[in-house]
Parts: structure tokens; sequence; C-alpha cells
């Protein structure tokens, strides 16, 4: 009974043992006590609600909150918020028009009033019976903010302009006279600039200095569909150093073609000029020289010869004609005299791309009596015509395909 009752206490003694949960199953694993324990065999520890809770708030990340869509904003405020011009956003004004970023707001009557084209295309837009409501015009790719703001300060002060026209300025207006459609007012501008840049050979060869802004004009000419300014503003940029192009970026302003046409134009240019100046045309014979008598023994005539020629002209013919004889000296006489006028003076150097300036050079020199006054004349009208004939060989380059 004593040993019976001593495996009962120890049975529940092992009991007690087993049941009573041990603190060191809570922070150990229980194949760090027995090994024999699997993974497999490890029952799941539940979490301490209280952490678990702590963890879930540090590791989820917080809702953001949701995106409102933006309302449009009504058509009337747009205006409001683009980027105004500071002058010609008029209070009254009920078309706007939008260039390079910035925003103009001008009157419809006076876009109409001016463009046949405008006036169509707004004929139907922006009235609400008798009142006309703010449109919008698109002439993006058309004209530029510079040149539209020059129209608007143009028709604002037009008394600023009454005496002259400054040639950009010019250039600026008949852009955006072009672009608008202000065909009127573009045709009086054309005239003006016309004049400045005139395609006659008189006065276009008046003025020995080449232009700078020959390129700009060359650029209008094309855009613009002005021939009058093909001739002047493409001769003067194949006169010029590096045709007037003074950057890189300049020489995308000329096409290909045209690039094409003023190598061609200068390369012309230039041979001519070597033919006309670099000496005295061998073919040229003075007609004095040709016809004066021959002479035998020191310049005296035999008896016999002056027997067999016709009667004798009165002495004062005689006279003349020897004198005029006398003037167009030897070819080494006048090819030195060339040589003083025409190289010592520099207007070979200087006329080298510029033939139609060079012959006026030429037509003016004060030419000595190395020549006879028939030569200097028929020689003067010789560089005339090669002239008219440059000219006119100029026009054809630009009309090339």
């Amino acid at each position: 009974m004593a040993q019976q009752g001593s495996e009962n206490i120890a049975d529940s003694q092992t009991v007690n043992q087993i049941q009573k949960p041990r603190r060191q199953s809570l922070v150990y694993p229980l194949r760090w006590i027995s090994p024999e324990i699997s993974d497999a065999d490890i029952p799941a520890i539940p979490s301490i609600p209280v952490k678990n809770a702590r963890r879930k708030r540090q590791s989820s990340p917080k809702p953001e909150p949701a995106k409102k869509k933006a309302k449009p904003a009504p058509a009337e405020n747009l205006a409001e918020e683009v980027r105004k011009h500071e002058r010609f956003w008029l209070a009254d004004g009920n078309v706007v028009i939008e260039l390079d970023g910035i925003h103009f707001r001008v009157h419809q009557s006076w876009l109409a009033q001016h463009s046949r084209r405008i006036a169509a295309s707004l004929s139907d837009k922006g009235k609400s019976g008798d009142k006309f409501e703010q449109t919008k015009l698109n002439l993006r790719g058309k004209l530029k903010a510079i040149d539209f703001e020059t129209l608007l300060l143009f028709y604002d002060n037009p008394g600023d302009y009454r005496h002259a026209i400054e040639p950009r300025t010019l250039m600026s207006l008949i852009r955006a006279a072009t672009g608008l459609g202000f065909d009127s007012d573009r045709a009086w501008l054309v005239k003006e600039l016309e004049a400045l840049w005139p395609s006659s050979l008189e006065e276009l060869t008046a003025n020995p200095e080449p232009y700078l802004d020959a390129l700009e004009v060359a650029v209008l000419a094309r855009t613009c569909n002005i021939d009058g300014l093909l001739k002047p503003a493409f001769y003067n940029m194949a006169r010029m150093p590096g045709f007037g192009l003074n950057k890189i970026k300049e020489s995308e302003q000329i096409g290909p073609v045209d690039m094409l046409r003023l190598i061609r134009i200068r390369e012309y240019s230039s041979d001519i000029w070597i033919q006309a100046a670099a000496h005295e045309d061998p073919a040229f014979v003075c007609r004095n020289l040709r016809d004066a008598p021959s002479s035998d023994s020191g310049g005296m005539s035999t008896p016999s010869k002056q027997a067999d020629q016709k009667p004798a002209r009165g002495f004062i013919d005689i006279i003349a004609s020897a004198s005029a004889a006398s003037t167009c000296l030897s070819v080494t006489a006048r090819r030195e005299a060339w040589a003083r006028l025409v190289y010592d003076s520099g207007i070979f150097t200087r006329y080298r791309y510029d033939p139609l300036r060079g012959l006026a050079a030429l037509i003016n020199i004060e030419w000595t009596n190395d020549w006879c006054k028939y030569c200097k004349e028929k020689r003067k009208a010789d560089w005339h015509t090669m002239q008219r004939s440059i000219w006119e060989k100029v026009g054809e380059y630009l009309r090339e395909d």
C-alpha cells in the first residue's frame, strides 16, 4: 500500500508538471529542450494580441486619400488664365489669337475689315443674338507674335511711321499682312520695300555698297511670294563674302536649291568680271589705227605713191585725223595704262563677285588719252550691253527648276 501510495504521488506530480505551462516554451523553440522534436511537431504559437496589433499598424501603409477629379475650367475663364500681352489684350476685344505662347485679344470688326479671309471664317462664329461673344482664332504656323505685335503698333500709332519705315519693320509688317490676309495693306508695303531694293540696273548700280539684310529679304521674297525682290536680294547675297551668312543657323533659312542658285550666280559673276576687266579685249581693234594711212621712210610718202593716191583732203581734215589716230597708242602703252587704272586703283579686286557695279566703275573711269575718243565710247557701250546681259542671266538662274 505504501508502495502504491508513493506511485500515486509520483504520478500526480508528473501530471502537474505536464499541465503547468512553462515560460521557456514561449521564448525558446522546443527543439532546444528536446532535440527529438522536429519543426513539424511544433505547434503554432499564438501571438500576443497587443504586439500583433502594433506590428500591423507599423507595417501596413496608410491609405491614400482618393484623388478628386479636377473639374474642367469654364470656357469663359480660360482667357483669364493664359499669358496675356501687356498692351494688346483689349478689354472690349472679342477675338483671342495665340502666337508663340502669347495671347492677344483684338476686335473682330478690325480683322474682318482688313481681311476677307478672316471675315469669311468668323462670319458664323462668336455671335449670339445682337452680341458678340469671345472667339479664338488659330493662326499658328502662319504668323509670329513679334510680327503681329509690330502690325498692331503700326495701326495703333500710324503717325510714328509717316516719314519713313525702317527696312526690318517694313519686312515684319509684310509678314504679318501676308499671314493675316491684309491684301490691300500688303500691296503698298511691298512697294515701299521694293523702292529700297530696286530691280532696275540704273538704280541697282547707283549704290556701290551691299545691303546687309539681303538674307532676310531673300527669305521674305520666297515665303511671301514677292518675285520683284528675288533678283536684287539673291544678287546681293552672291556678291557678299560667304553669301552674307554669318552663322551656320542662317544657312538653314535658305533651301538647298536656292543655295545652289547662289553658287551658280557667284561663279558666273566671277567669270564674266574676269573676262571684262582682266585686260583689254584683244578682239577690239581701234578704227583710227586701222584706217590711218601707212607710212614708209619715217612716215613720208613717196612721190609715186602720192601720184597714185586720190586728191589729198583739206589740211584741217588731215590734222584732225592724225590727232585722233595719235590718241590711241600702241598695245603696250594701253596695257600699262589699263594696269594703272584698273588694277592699281583696286577696282579689279573690289568687284570680283559684283560685275554689275564693276562695269559701272569701268564706265565712269576717266580714261586717259592712251585711247581715242571712238574707243572710249565704243567700250562704254559694250559694257552697258554686258550689264543688261548679266542681269538677265541672274533672272534665268532664279527661274531654273
